[in-house]
């Protein structure tokens, strides 16, 4: 074990203002760094020397994320294909001498332009709220006394307290250090931890080798230590280099490349389709340029321009509306995942239970008994009781605050200062008699935390605590009635596991706690030699609203596997309280039989378990590892450093917002700000929806674009007028894209989403069977529209009331089908009022064509006039006559599948 010194300085804090910070505070001793800071360590700084420090040098921030500027953004908009067709066709109206169609085309062009650039503006505000949606807090010491703080407001001269799992807030000088190693890869590019510790190095000493000082947005990956800031912001070493701290992932999801590769591939068709349509314009005896225009326009109408930036957007806001309901997701590739996550392996502490743990019973060495009910009062002098609620105060990196009445740390830590309060101990007395000389922090796979103090007469003690099978193996005495050490026999190490086995069957989580005396400082070794205190019982409730959501999940088709370090019959009482299986009949295996088997046999094993406990974060990997071979799509939670390489191999890794070290939030893909296990069920259910109103939007656009090119097409086919000039083609893509596809991207969750199965990896966007319905209802919105053209035709022939209703006819069809598209099996009238959003696009597209026609400089430019009421006739039938022919395709798709299930 390493015995690290603490040092104190009892000096009067400086209070005059500062000139500058301490320059090379790796070359100084402790002592003078902190008083060139005017700092006293074991009490802090005062509320107003904070507040001068931070207007004199400023909030702890790096601004150095490069975002696109908004100059940027809009020139982007006039780089695409569409932008250049639609400069042809101006360029080709001009020659054609009709310059006031030309200047509508460019127009229409510029208002795309726009449109697109309030799309991606939109989309980039959702990133960038989403990039600053977690923040970097800071456990600091100020007026003797600690509190987590948002990094934000650290100024130099803030003692701050680090351990195992913390991101680094701020360039500080070490002055306690207890085994603290650091991840210093982000700044120095070393890969191998750094060993720190608080003796001052030369002032040549490069910075991979300033062992005395730790760096902002480097992690500490072992061990605990307690520093004095020494710069802030831009004055650190990795503010001065420009080094970005944080990153939402790449903006292009293998979605949206998907999408994006899919309509350049689209562009070439529908390029071949207008070359088709030009040349039998031509031939058919229409002018040149006139048919030059209409190809233009027509793929213009086709090539889904929109679809990169509306994905983007669907997938913001559905992130954006995932945070406010406490799931961040970092990266939105993770969205696609989601909906297709078969197993949840999670923690049990703080997830399915409310981590608010409280101790209920204590069993001491000599087999006394105290149940608690959470009454102060003042147990009965008891030596041994007093030496072990001794250990629970002291041995403990958790705090207790007189003037809030509470204690601030880890939950097992604060019930634990809470409990000896209850029994009439004080904290603060207990600490003010002792001083911690050394500790070797607590460590998942050992199980174990040990501290060391001296008393005011000088003598040293070491405290244990942990699970009480480990901390058996390190006693060889245990206290007996007269508190009076005698040899821990066999027989009373078998009593005691099984007082410990039958608290773990009442969901108790169960600590045992020693002590034993230290003769030298230097050179006791402190993994055995204890004396036997007693053991501890605690419970941490299961949260109310977890059963309801792991119903749910199973009716989703995820499996819950149970990872956790308690105890075997904890964990396993802990599950039946859950009904974490169907039948009650929950199996539960040990982390030795995660030890002793193979991949292929963990596989098996993972594929039939409900619980694994005691397991270490390397069982976790394991555990995860070995169910994505078995073909299984996995979410896992951690908190913990070293549940970083679970988190980073599972598909989903999910890190703990509340109590999550910084380090295993960096790893994952989402971060749960309430750590609730619900949250992760309706995370996978906002997944499913975002993935559904992205392919809803896809099923609108195609089949929207392939009703235009089977009405123009198939009129020049026929011999038939051309029903549509350029610019109506343009007004009809701009007016029925932009607002119905909004209004898809906050399509709510339907009662199906989490009632059927994952969806397979293997599944593509466009299907077989979503290619066949984007077909026959593309051809279907075209024929309906063409033989409203066709009917005008008869009555009005070839002019402006033949082409207004066709315009109109196509407007119509194209936002009926918008109510079609919200769900492809389910009635377009089932949760018909669940999305105002719909009723908005549909008041929106519809004002805009009055305006069109009733507005008569418009009306001029557009080539359209007012209908009579039975050109309205015609367009309101336009609108309902899709939705009726799906509703009878819906409606005879159920009954065969209802058919078939019988």
């Amino acid at each position: 074990m390493e015995l690290i010194q603490m040092s104190k300085d009892t000096r009067s804090i400086n209070e005059s203002d500062l000139l500058d910070l301490p320059s090379e505070p790796f070359s100084r001793d402790a002592d003078t760094v902190l008083e060139i800071l005017g700092v006293d360590p074991s009490i802090g700084l005062a509320a107003d020397d904070v507040e001068r420090r931070l207007d004199k040098f400023g909030p702890n921030v790096v601004e150095t994320e490069r975002t696109t500027s908004r100059l940027r953004m809009l020139l982007s908009q006039f780089t695409s294909i569409v932008v250049w067709l639609l400069i042809a066709a101006a360029a080709v109206a001009f020659i054609t001498d009709s310059a006031l169609e030309a200047i509508a085309i460019l127009t229409v062009l510029v208002l795309n332009a726009l449109i697109g650039f309030l799309i991606e503006v939109q989309a980039d505000k959702a990133l960038v709220a989403l990039r600053h949606a977690t923040k970097t807090s800071a456990r600091v010491r100020r007026e003797s006394r600690e509190e987590v703080i948002d990094a934000f407001g650290l100024v130099p001269g803030d003692i701050i307290v680090v351990s195992a799992g913390d991101r680094v807030p701020a360039d500080a000088r070490i002055i306690e250090a207890a085994s603290l190693r650091c991840d210093e890869s982000s700044l120095t590019g070393e890969s191998v931890a750094t060993n720190k510790s608080m003796t001052s190095v030369e002032h040549s000493t490069p910075l991979a080798d300033r062992s005395p000082m730790i760096f902002l947005g480097t992690n500490v990956v072992a061990g605990r230590g307690v520093a004095v800031v020494t710069a802030t912001g831009k004055e650190t070493e990795i503010g001065r280099i420009g080094v970005s701290l944080s990153s939402a992932g790449d903006r292009a999801t293998p979605l949206e490349r998907r999408l994006d590769e899919l309509g350049k591939r689209l562009v070439y068709v529908v390029l071949g389709i207008a070359a088709i349509v030009m040349v039998a314009g031509v031939l058919r005896g229409d002018e040149i340029w006139l048919m030059a225009r209409v190809a233009i326009s027509l793929a213009v109408a086709a090539v889904p321009e929109g679809l990169p930036a509306v994905t983007t957007l669907i997938l913001a806001l559905g992130v954006l509306r995932m945070a406010r309901r406490n799931a961040i997701v970092r990266k939105l590739a993770a969205i696609e995942t989601l909906g297709s996550t078969t197993v949840i392996c999670t923690d049990k502490t703080g997830t399915l239970t409310e981590n608010q743990m409280t101790v209920q019973v204590v069993h001491l060495a000599n087999d006394r008994r105290i149940e608690l009910d959470g009454i102060p009062r003042r147990a009965d002098s008891d030596p041994i009781l007093d030496r072990l609620l001794r250990v629970g105060i002291l041995c403990s990196e958790a705090s207790f605050h007189p003037t809030q009445g509470k204690a601030v740390g880890d939950p097992t830590e604060t019930a634990l200062i809470h409990a000896a309060i209850e029994l009439g101990m004080d904290p603060e007395l207990e600490h003010s008699r002792q001083t911690k000389t050394s500790e070797i922090p607590f460590d998942a796979s050992v199980k174990r935390m040990t501290s060391v103090f001296v008393d005011e007469n000088g003598d040293r003690r070491a405290f244990l605590k942990g699970a009480p099978a480990v901390i058996l193996k390190a006693c060889t005495q245990i206290v007996d009635i007269n508190g009076s050490g005698r040899i821990l026999t066999d027989e009373a190490r078998e009593r005691l596991l099984k007082i410990n086995e039958e608290m773990a069957g009442r969901a108790f989580r169960v600590l045992a706690f020693a002590d034993r005396p230290v003769s030298d400082p230097n050179g006791d070794d402190l993994e055995g030699g204890f004396e036997f205190l007693g053991i501890v019982g605690m419970i941490d409730p299961p949260r109310p609203e977890v059963t309801d959501a792991i119903r749910l999940a199973k009716n989703a088709g995820i499996r819950i596997v149970m990872l956790t370090g308690d105890q075997l019959l904890t964990a396993k009482a802990i599950a039946k309280q859950l009904d974490l299986t169907d039948d009650h009949d929950v199996v539960a295996l040990h982390s030795s039989d995660v030890a002793e088997a193979d991949t292929e046999r963990l596989a098996e094993l993972a594929g039939t378990a409900h619980v694994f406990a005691r397991v270490t974060p390397d069982d976790k990997f394991r555990i995860v590892e070995a169910l994505q071979s078995a073909g299984e799509i996995v979410a896992v939670t951690g908190d913990g450093i070293n549940d970083a390489p679970a988190l980073k191999q599972a598909d989903i890794g999910i890190s703990m917002g509340m109590r999550g070290t910084d380090v295993a939030k960096e790893a994952s893909d989402i971060i749960l700000t309430d750590d609730n296990f619900s949250t992760i069920v309706r995370a996978i259910e906002g997944g499913r929806t975002i993935y559904a109103n992205i392919v809803k939007f896809v099923h609108m656009m195609f089949s929207h674009n392939l009703g235009e090119v089977v009405v123009i097409f198939t009129s020049i086919l026929l011999g038939l007028p051309l029903p549509l000039f350029p610019l109506q083609i343009l007004w009809v893509n701009l007016v029925t894209d932009v607002f119905p596809a909004i209004a898809l991207a906050v399509e709510p969750s339907t009662p199906e989403t989490m009632n059927r199965g994952p969806r397979s990896t293997a599944e593509t966007l466009l299907s077989g069977r979503m290619m066949f319905l984007i077909f026959w209802q593309g051809v279907l919105l075209g024929a309906i529209a063409l033989g409203a053209y066709i009917w005008a035709l008869s009555i009005y022939g070839e002019g402006v009331q033949s082409r207004t209703i066709a315009l109109l006819s196509i407007v119509g069809v194209q936002i009926g089908h918008l109510f079609n598209c919200r769900s492809r099996r389910r009635s377009a009238f089932d949760g018909f009022f669940s999305n105002p959003m719909i009723f908005v696009a549909f008041a929106a597209v519809v004002g805009l064509q009055l305006i069109a026609l009733y507005v008569t400089p418009l009306a001029s430019v557009l080539g359209v006039s007012p209908p009579e009421a039975t050109g309205w006739a015609i367009a309101g039938i336009s609108i309902l006559l899709p939705v009726a022919i799906v509703e009878m395709a819906k409606l005879i798709a159920r009954y065969r599948t209802s058919a078939a299930a019988d």
